[in-house]
């Protein structure tokens, strides 16, 4: 039996700012809770389904890939480890950018011929 605080999966996506297709997608990988179905067999999600999207949601929008949100989730790896490796990796990444804007400017800089 379906409770009353239950949602279909086009008013779990529009509440989480998601498309359908995000929502079964993330379902089919077992990121989501397991959906409860209503009389005539349509999904219903209820609000654990709507936390956890939000979660993905945020991570994703962190930028962080899925194979690791989907680690963060099963508690194979912890959030703080995760955030880590990632602040690392931004890390590298803006050394590489500033050296490459120190590279331009001297190039930029320089009297043609040089």
């Amino acid at each position: 039996m379906v409770s009353e605080e239950s949602w279909s999966i086009g008013e779990l996506a529009r509440r989480a700012g998601v498309s359908v297709k995000t929502v079964r997608y993330y379902s089919e990988r077992g990121l989501l809770p397991e959906a409860g179905r209503s009389s005539g067999g349509h999904r219903r999600y209820g609000a654990g389904a709507l936390d956890r999207l939000l979660l993905i949601r945020s991570l994703r929008g962190l930028d962080l890939p899925l194979p690791e949100v989907e680690r963060v989730l099963a508690r194979d790896e912890a959030l703080e480890e995760v955030l880590a490796g990632q602040l690392r990796e931004l890390g590298s990444q803006l050394a590489a950018l500033r050296w490459r804007e120190a590279s331009l400017r001297l190039l930029r800089d320089c009297p043609p011929g040089e």
